[in-house]
């Protein structure tokens, strides 16, 4: 049973659908993304807004919509979507674990975490990446 709906705000469907299917590997069934670290109970739905809606709307927040929580490989989680081409804002490993924000297409923010430093086969080397900072 799905507990939360999180509607995201977009003019281009077809990007935005693609980029969390193909890019974050989002499970789409019916017109619901479930997210990839197995949560049934959470699912984030599209909504189409035209260029008339936008330009009477006020101005579009840039804080997370969203967060979500994956338990182990986070480094190679974050390399991977990076391959695939997503952006990151920021990767943060701090004592309690880690922390990424990205935004998809349309600007939309949000962030994943995860308080496990584990990695089965062996992290990826974050130290070259732009976005990355350890406190």
């Amino acid at each position: 049973m799905i507990r939360i709906k999180i509607i995201i705000p977009v003019s281009d469907y077809e990007k935005v659908n693609r980029y969390y299917k193909d890019v974050l590997e989002f499970e789409l069934q019916d017109d619901l993304f479930f997210l990839p670290n197995g949560a049934r109970d959470v699912a984030l739905k599209l909504l189409i807004v035209d260029a008339a809606s936008r330009e009477t709307s006020s101005h579009r927040r840039h804080f997370p919509i969203f967060s979500f929580v994956i338990h182990s490989n986070f480094l190679s989680y974050c390399d991977n979507l990076m391959s695939r081409g997503a952006v990151f804002e920021s990767v943060i490993s701090h004592p309690g674990g880690y922390y990424a924000r990205l935004s998809d297409p349309e600007g939309n923010q949000f962030e994943i975490e995860c308080e496990n430093f584990d990695e089965i086969n062996g992290a990826p080397d974050p130290s070259n990446w732009p976005v990355y900072k350890r406190y």
